[in-house]
């Protein structure tokens, strides 16, 4: 069966599951769904408006109504709780897949491709919502599974993997480079790892820290408990948040960076204009920390919130490019939100030294530099490395674009 087919019969089912929606819940957004995909149907024929219709709306109108479908049967099914559950799970992960083969893979400009990857990646991350799990504890990891948004990164990768084949390119996780091979190449590695993950921790401890000495080596592990956070009840999520953020967040870096290399290449500093705007692009939706969530952020913390992300970002960019290894800041990044959202209340310190408003300011100000120097090294002192892991990953394979071009 062709793709184009399955996807005509998914638009199909999304109005049946939207009138049953309806039916249950009367909601407007019920009503605009059901609007959205009967145009979707009437403007099939015109292939532009409905290529950029489907890109726009497709892709959140069925993640949101699978996830709502799934637990309006968990309501009246509550026996069937578990299995209903890894349905959603899994079949969240792969209901984009229609839409990204038949829509998405079509895109050819590289400017189009990172809108429409940031605008699908970017919804991923807000319209999700977790199942109302009744019947489950709330110390249960199936509970923390679905509270936190991990299904989400997991589709993020599968989209990131399928979207790039269709463009021509390979995700990888470890690009195919001879990196390792030297013995000076592995000890500069393994320093400036072991350096990132030793700023990581300063950093997560600088909240708490009451001196130099606390924030820079006598660090207070007793303060960092993912079953007391302050930030979540649900235990486990702690856990799986992280993982969240280290697979769905440097999966995007990973699609938005190859992308931008595309769009520089005619750059002289096309790897450093691609690291700067892809870590502008990850510091950017880290604005909705002022607007949603269970622990909303004040103003100033959301601007300082994105300001050490873009510093995180340059370096967590530099050191893909560096090894040729996303699995590698996927779990630094990992790491790193995992000991953030493992802080107790009593590592809430009032008393620290960057407690006050100008010392969280001086804090992020430190952090940033620290991470955008440690990027500027790596970037000047590997350029070569860095210039053939970028040959490698824009190389582009044979597509049905490729093929469709040299028939004409």
């Amino acid at each position: 069966m062709k793709h184009s087919r399955i996807l005509q019969i998914q638009i199909y089912l999304n109005i049946v599951i939207a009138i049953v929606m309806l039916t249950n819940y009367h909601t407007i957004k019920d009503w605009i769904y059901i609007g959205i995909l009967i145009i979707v149907i009437l403007i099939n024929k015109f292939i532009k408006i409905s290529q950029v219709v489907n890109i726009v709306f497709l892709p959140m109108i069925f993640v949101d109504q699978f996830g709502c479908f799934i637990d309006l049967l968990i309501k009246d099914l509550p026996k069937l709780t578990v299995i209903l559950f890894w349905i959603y799970f899994v079949g969240t992960i792969f209901v984009l897949i229609p839409v990204v083969l038949v829509e998405y893979g079509k895109i050819e400009k590289p400017i189009f491709r990172l809108i429409a990857s940031v605008w699908v990646t970017y919804m991923l991350s807000v319209i999700g919502s977790p199942l109302y799990l009744r019947t489950l504890s709330q110390a249960s990891v199936l509970v923390g599974l679905n509270r936190s948004g991990i299904v989400y990164g997991l589709t993020t990768l599968v989209y990131g993997y399928i979207v790039l084949k269709k463009w021509g390119y390979k995700f990888s996780l470890n690009l195919n480079t001879a990196f390792f091979s030297k013995r000076k190449n592995m000890i500069v590695f393994l320093l400036l790892v072991g350096c990132t993950i030793y700023i990581v921790l300063c950093e997560v401890f600088s909240n708490m820290a009451l001196n130099l000495q606390e924030l820079l080596w006598s660090w207070d592990f007793s303060l960092i408990n993912p079953f007391d956070s302050i930030y979540f009840r649900e235990p486990w999520r702690v856990l799986f948040d992280a993982i969240d953020a280290g697979i769905g967040e440097e999966t995007v870096r990973y699609i938005n960076i190859l992308i931008l290399l595309m769009i520089f290449k005619n750059k002289n500093d096309q790897i450093a204009y691609a690291i700067v705007v892809s870590s502008i692009l990850f510091a950017l939706p880290h604005i909705g920390s002022a607007f949603a969530g269970e622990h909303r952020f004040s103003l100033l913390g959301t601007i300082l919130q994105v300001i050490n992300s873009f510093g995180f970002g340059c370096f967590m960019a530099t050191l893909f490019l560096y090894s040729g290894k996303i699995w590698i800041p996927m779990i630094i990044h990992a790491l790193n939100d995992f000991l953030v959202f493992s802080i107790t209340p009593l590592g809430t310190n009032n008393a620290g030294i960057f407690y006050s408003e100008i010392g969280q300011v001086l804090k992020v100000l430190i952090f940033v530099f620290i991470w955008i120097i440690f990027a500027i090294i790596t970037f000047t002192k590997n350029k070569d490395i860095i210039r053939n892991n970028v040959q490698i990953l824009t190389r582009v394979q044979k597509t049905d674009l490729t093929i469709s071009r040299s028939k004409l």
